[in-house]
């Protein structure tokens, strides 16, 4: 009888040290998958309460341009609509000058900064999505992205251009503004049709050159 008492009582401890190494990792788990919404969170959506850090803003400009500059010669070859290409070109024309701007006011003070050799996954899967697409379907992505692009870009400029801790940059944002903002309001203008392109029938406004 004792002995069976004891191998009950050895079999109650190894599922309860079973149970916890179990609760422990779930517990890893979650604080983990939470630590990646942040990072996600930070990453583009809102920055009002705080600015990125140097680093940070470089990196998600230099992102931004890259995404900007692949679509829009995307565009320029599967767009339906004319004024959809009209935009795309546009896109590509200030988002190349806004790039090189960038890498000029990131040069000029004392900081380096590591920027992306390719695009990340979210925006690599943007563009699978787009290469998928023909006709209206793709205008209608292609200016639904756009719109999302433009609203966390004016954020991200913004925020820095007000609190940014690199003048360089700060002041890159501010001038970089004014261009990026006169695409978003093309965009609410042009998108409202159809969902995303079937109301881009207005010209795109005039390119503004980078700083």
């Amino acid at each position: 009888m004792k002995g069976m008492r004891m191998r009950i009582a050895l079999m109650i401890t190894a599922s309860l040290l079973v149970a916890a190494c179990d609760g422990r990792e779930a517990t890893d788990q979650t604080v983990g998958d939470g630590t990646g919404m942040m990072q996600t969170d930070a990453a583009g959506e809102d920055f009002a309460d705080q600015p990125p850090s140097a680093q940070g803003f470089a990196q998600a400009v230099a992102m931004s341009d890259m995404y900007e500059i692949t679509a829009g010669r995307l565009a320029l070859e599967k767009a339906e609509m004319g004024s959809t290409r009209e935009f795309a070109q546009m896109m590509v024309d200030d988002h190349t000058r806004s790039s090189q701007a960038l890498k000029d006011a990131a040069g000029s003070g004392n900081q380096t900064f590591n920027m992306p050799a390719s695009l990340d996954t979210e925006r690599q899967a943007q563009l699978d999505i787009l290469e998928r697409l023909d006709g209206q379907d793709f205008d209608r992505e292609y200016l639904s992205q756009q719109m999302a692009a433009h609203r966390k870009a004016l954020s991200l400029l913004k925020a820095y251009a007000g609190n940014g801790d690199v003048a360089e940059l700060r002041q890159f944002a501010q001038s970089t503004i004014p261009t990026v903002q006169k695409h978003h309001d093309w965009l609410e203008r042009n998108s409202a049709g159809t969902g995303a392109a079937g109301g881009a029938t207005g010209a795109p406004p005039q390119a503004t050159p980078a700083p």
